[in-house]
């Protein structure tokens, strides 16, 4: 069914003519459509009370009339008028707003720190890996782990190069610094295989009461591969086994009262220079200073009575 369509805008705000017959008005934007009239409800007649039906009379003899004109028809009375409908229709209810929340507070300066903190944590966890080393960092990295006698590592990073097809000035390099460190390494480990060997050798001459062979088995290592460390500090040990072998002699000599062999005995120990023995190395001097005054009072002759 085709919808009317008006020449002139049905918005009574607008009322513009229409230069052809459209469904929208090009000015106001209006349905061009008119509505549908709106009927008013027509109130119902009140009911008539019903009356008892007519008790029935005779009729009387009708006396005869004239003859007139044929009575007029009953006119039908008019419908009621039905209203015209509105060209606007009735302003929409607006509508009705609910409860509006309260406002939220501003966020606070510590709370936008403690969300940066928590942020930069997750990117630290989850930042994206570092770039590929260059070859030259690859390089360097294996030049180190050749250093530290990680040889087999310095070689796998060797393959791994020459496999990318790195510049040959780099492997050449890198070849060199394994090379040098094999030598270096093997030696390193002799050395270490020869110190487990002395440490052994010189602790079993220290048990057995001898630190003169001890001292020669220690001497005849660092003589070889040098001193570090633990030589010097088996050295020490040898060294109060020594100082403490010579007091022991003073003992011996003291008990004795030699008093040469006491001072030469201490002489020997105070050589060593071990600050552990000081006490005892005192002592020990005290007593020849003691032996050395009795023996000058041994020897002043006493004077008779005669004299």
């Amino acid at each position: 069914m085709l919808e009317t369509v008006n020449d002139v805008c049905i918005n009574a705000a607008c009322g513009r003519s229409l230069p052809l017959r459209v469904a929208h008005c090009p000015f106001c934007g209006a349905r061009q459509v008119a509505a549908a009239p709106v009927l008013e409800k027509v109130p119902a007649p009140a009911p008539v009370p019903r009356m008892p039906p007519p008790v029935p009379v005779a009729p009387p003899t009708p006396k005869p009339q004239p003859a007139s004109a044929p009575a007029p028809k009953p006119v039908p009375p008019p419908p009621p008028p039905v209203p015209a409908a509105s060209a606007k229709a009735p302003p929409a209810k607006p509508v009705s707003r609910g409860s509006v929340p309260p406002p939220r507070p501003p966020v606070r300066l510590r709370t936008w720190i403690a969300a940066a903190v928590v942020l930069t944590g997750i990117w630290f966890f989850n930042k994206p890996a570092d770039k590929p080393a260059s070859v030259a960092e690859q390089v360097e990295a294996a030049t180190a782990l050749a250093a530290q006698c990680d040889l087999d590592g310095a070689r796998s990073a060797l393959a791994v190069l020459k496999s990318a097809k790195a510049p040959a000035a780099h492997l050449k390099r890198l070849q060199a610094s394994i090379t040098k460190s094999t030598a270096a390494c093997d030696k390193q480990q002799q050395r270490a295989q020869a110190w487990l060997a002395l440490q052994g050798s010189v602790n079993q001459a220290l048990d057995a009461g001898k630190p003169e062979l001890a001292a020669t088995r220690l001497a005849g290592h660092v003589k070889r591969w040098g001193d570090d460390p633990d030589t010097l500090e088996l050295d020490a040990k040898v060294k109060v086994a020594l100082a403490s072998s010579q007091l022991d002699l003073a003992d011996a000599c003291l008990a004795r009262s030699d008093r040469v062999c006491l001072e030469s005995s201490l002489i020997a120990a105070e050589r060593y220079k071990r600050p552990e023995l000081a006490a005892r190395t005192q002592a020990l001097r005290t007593a020849l200073s003691q032996l050395l005054e009795r023996s000058l009072l041994d020897a002043v002759p006493v004077p008779t009575a005669g004299q």
